[in-house]
């Protein structure tokens, strides 16, 4: 999610398991990563610093886990392969599994549901849910095999209406929405997180700034969604463990929907996957490695996305013009 919110922001394995052809999957004890393609990946433990064989292999270090965070960088072809081989690798060993994404809201999740019932075609989820531009490459495969294995599929975000309305307004805007509004959100944030807020916003956060804050809770009011509705989902008896994909920045450190997920949880576990570039990789200390997340998985950088910065300024603004688009006060 934060290539999408990065305006908003600044206004406002390799190809593992099945595949036992892949020179990445024969080289799991290999003592340096080469990474060809961009559907090539390595899974990693940074706690014992060693490379997992595949996502069988992962699937079954996170079996205690009743929730597993699954990081992206959105549109790279690698992890969503991975996704996909660890909805698969979850499923094999525990069928009580559910799907939660970010890649949904709440107020989509009736029509989600029509969808995975067969009452409508993937062509008016795609226009009814209003789909991201993705979808079709990179999401469709994780539905239709939870569809295909009747799993249930969490719109777990908040409506990203109400997330700008709190990014002009503050948490004050959810005073005076209806109650059937009001529900599409999480009901409680955890505001005092001066970690959290230092890197979302970096030298540039002022922590007197009513436009910082509002922000940074615009960021917590998707954070706190997610994670209550993960927690949610757990309490159905029908769900064992869910596995979530998200935007990589959300769990981090084990910050934000991570950190909010693990207050919710009561004493149960919570596992993440962050996704990290090959590059980066190579220039983290164990130490650095260990405080991004419980599992890595290494991929190939993508390609760069501005090469002056007329074009990326070009960009911003554009995104700017949108995310300020007036909010009307829910009083």
């Amino acid at each position: 999610m934060l290539l999408r919110l990065s305006g908003l922001f600044l206004a406002l394995s390799f190809i593992s398991a099945c595949s036992s052809t892949s020179p990445t999957e024969d080289s799991a004890q290999a003592s340096s990563i080469q990474l060809e393609t961009y559907y090539d990946y390595v899974l990693y433990n940074p706690n014992d610093q060693q490379i997992i064989e595949n996502t069988h292999s992962l699937a079954m270090q996170l079996a205690d886990s009743q929730v597993v965070l699954f990081g992206e960088y959105h549109s790279h072809p690698a992890i969503h392969l991975a996704q996909l081989r660890l909805l698969e690798a979850l499923y094999q060993q525990q069928n009580q599994l559910s799907l939660s994404m970010e890649q949904f809201n709440r107020s989509q999740q009736t029509v989600l549901n029509s969808y995975l019932t067969n009452e409508i075609g993937e062509e008016w989820l795609i226009k009814q849910t209003k789909a991201w531009d993705n979808y079709r490459s990179d999401y469709r495969p994780l539905v239709e095999f939870a569809k295909d294995k009747q799993l249930t599929v969490v719109a777990a975000n908040a409506p990203r209406e109400h997330v700008r309305c709190i990014g002009q307004q503050g948490l004050g805007y959810l005073e005076g929405l209806e109650e059937s509004e009001r529900a599409k959100l999480a009901q409680d944030f955890t505001t005092d997180d001066p970690a959290y807020q230092q890197r979302l916003f970096g030298n540039a956060h002022h922590g007197d700034s009513e436009q910082s804050n509002n922000h940074f809770f615009a960021m917590l009011a998707w954070d706190e969604t997610m994670a209550e509705s993960i927690v949610k989902q757990l309490e159905n008896q029908s769900t064992q463990q869910v596995m979530h994909t998200v935007g990589n920045f959300h769990i981090e450190q084990r910050q934000g929907t991570y950190s909010r997920v693990e207050q919710r949880l009561n004493g149960q576990k919570v596992s993440s996957l962050v996704a990290i570039n090959h590059e980066e990789f190579e220039k983290l200390s164990d130490q650095q490695k260990q405080a991004l997340g419980d599992y890595l998985i290494v991929v190939k950088g993508l390609p760069k996305r501005y090469q002056n910065k007329a074009n990326q300024l070009a960009e911003f603004k554009h995104i700017k013009k949108q995310s300020n688009k007036q909010c009307k006060s829910a009083n």
